[in-house]
């Protein structure tokens, strides 16, 4: 794909709502019959204590903090009880980044060596998302696993190696988690015979995001002993958010309240939840040039022959390089054992684009092709084509190229695409929004959320059920990073977004990235033709 040099506005025109319409993800093919379309109760309640905009990962955390008792009842005590919380979603529940994922939960210890705050951060999310599926027993496919970050660059790999090293002196505990591997065989090992080396840690997991979530709003919608009411409202688009005037008897802005207004109604409420990663600058301008959108392109591939039965993938797998950020686990066998890969950004257009219904030809066929070589697989080279086959779409009398030089692909059991929201200086915003008394915010996770979302959704919760009964927010924002150990780095501040906005641009850096990315592939190519060509020599 050719790229210009972004010619980037002073300002970013606020997010766009979520599309009407979507491309089918499937994690969305056995969708649940209680949350389709549902609304607890046919007209939009007119008040509410709380109101959460989102019904993902972050939504959802937020909504179970708050009113399941057996769960942060020791974190919110003191703060009001009976909170009656309205959640609102554009479109199904469950349908936006949450739903439409790698499935992939890893943390990423050795990403942040200066501040190992943050790999403890993931790790302690990993656990509880590990604990709470245990004792709730949702099937959602969770399974942990090793994790392995594969990576194609040597500026990568010695970035990789620097961190370990700086953790063995910052976080010590953390550094014995991971080892890092060079060697071919160790790397052949882990089914990356290609990468230049990668990072190995035993802290990580595939699973079904959506069923996850689907199980938290059903129990949260049937349970009878809620510290609160519960009521879902789908295919409800919040449109816009006003707050009301001060009054002369409240200087300190203690008693306003905020105005949801969407096209069936608006509801007045003393909180608001925006769990809308992506889509947040649509609601608060002022972060559209802190959380920027970005399409990625996820695709549910038919294992080939290598990966059935014994032969699949005993790890989840990152990939990281020059331009290069895919994502990949396999779903259990007697399920079909279903490739679930993500990624191919440079391939197609990403970065500030909102717009889920479509899919990208050129990312798609990348998806469907780049794990025979990354993997090494056999049938990198296929004898019979082909549907298989990328070089044409004729069967494999008529196809136009000799047997040995027929690149084989996967299957797609679906392909799909998805927003996500990513952050200005990489790090989650998590906390109240100044000079908005009463919003709250969890978004900008930068296509890292499954390390993050649950602990962060908690954190809100904390925040706003205390801010009910204190109006210090420094106190109560220590209350609940105390409660969940939320990294300082995550705290949304008035100076943090002063420093961001100092920084350079999301889509300047990742155009950089792409374009060192695009080089990269080019030489990759080359090399591989003269491969192909000197391997032909020898037959």
């Amino acid at each position: 794909m050719s790229r210009e040099h972004p010619h980037l506005p002073r300002q970013r025109q606020p997010a766009n709502l979520p599309s009407e319409t979507s491309t089918n993800s499937f994690w969305h093919t056995e969708p649940s019959p209680l949350l389709t379309a549902h609304r607890s109760t046919r007209n939009l309640p007119q008040t509410a204590d709380v109101v959460v905009i989102g019904s993902g990962m972050t939504g959802a955390s937020v909504a179970h903090h708050l009113l399941a008792t057996s769960h942060g009842a020791d974190s919110t005590s003191g703060s009001k009880s009976g909170l009656n919380v309205v959640m609102l979603e554009a479109r199904e529940a469950c349908w936006g980044a949450t739903g439409r994922n790698g499935g992939h939960c890893q943390p990423l210890l050795f990403e942040s060596p200066h501040d190992p705050s943050i790999g403890h951060f993931e790790l302690a999310n990993f656990r509880a998302l590990q604990t709470l599926i245990k004792e709730k027993d949702i099937d959602c496919e969770f399974v942990a696993q090793p994790g392995v970050r594969a990576i194609y660059s040597q500026h990568h790999l010695d970035e990789a190696e620097s961190a370990l090293g700086i953790m063995k002196h910052t976080a010590p505990e953390l550094a014995q988690m991971m080892k890092l591997v060079t060697d071919k065989e160790g790397l052949a090992k882990y089914r990356i015979p290609t990468a230049t080396g990668a990072v190995v840690t035993e802290v990580a997991a595939r699973m079904w995001p959506y069923k996850f979530v689907s199980r938290i709003l059903e129990d949260l919608l049937t349970a009878t002993d809620l510290a609160g009411t519960f009521n879902l409202q789908t295919l409800t688009p919040v449109t816009a958010l006003a707050q009301s005037q001060p009054t002369d008897d409240d200087p300190h802005h203690h008693q306003r309240t905020w105005t949801v207004t969407t096209p069936r109604g608006a509801i007045t409420a003393h909180k608001v939840v925006l769990a809308t990663n992506a889509y947040t600058s649509h609601l608060l301008p002022t972060f559209a040039d802190l959380i920027v959108p970005c399409r990625g392109q996820m695709s549910a591939l038919k294992p080939l022959p290598s990966l059935r039965g014994e032969g699949r993938l005993a790890t989840s797998l990152g990939f990281l390089g020059d331009g290069l950020d895919d994502y990949l686990i396999q779903r259990p066998n007697e399920r079909g054992g279903h490739l679930m890969f993500g990624g191919g950004r440079q391939h197609g257009p990403s970065i500030g684009v909102t717009d889920d219904s479509v899919l990208d030809r050129e990312t798609a066929r990348y998806l469907r092709t780049r794990l025979v070589q990354a993997l090494g697989l056999p049938e990198r080279r296929a004898e019979r084509a082909c549907v298989s086959c990328t070089n044409c779409q004729s069967d494999s009398q008529h196809c136009l190229l000799p047997p040995n030089t027929r690149t084989a692909e996967f299957t797609a059991a679906a392909e799909w695409s998805g927003i996500m929201g990513f952050s200005r200086d990489e790090r989650p915003f998590v906390g109240p929004v100044p000079a908005h008394p009463g919003l709250y915010l969890s978004a900008g996770y930068t296509g890292h959320g499954m390390p993050n979302t649950w602990l962060c959704g908690k954190a809100v919760a904390v925040m706003v059920a205390k801010g009910f009964g204190s109006q210090d927010v420094e106190a109560v924002v220590d209350a609940a990073s105390a409660a969940t150990g939320l990294p300082m780095a995550y705290r949304l501040t008035e100076e943090r977004v002063r420093k961001a906005l100092l920084a350079e641009d999301v889509e300047a850096l990742d155009w950089a990235e792409m374009e060192r990315g695009a080089v990269a592939g080019r030489v990759e190519e080359v090399r591989g033709d003269v491969n192909d060509f000197l391997a032909s020599l020898q037959r």
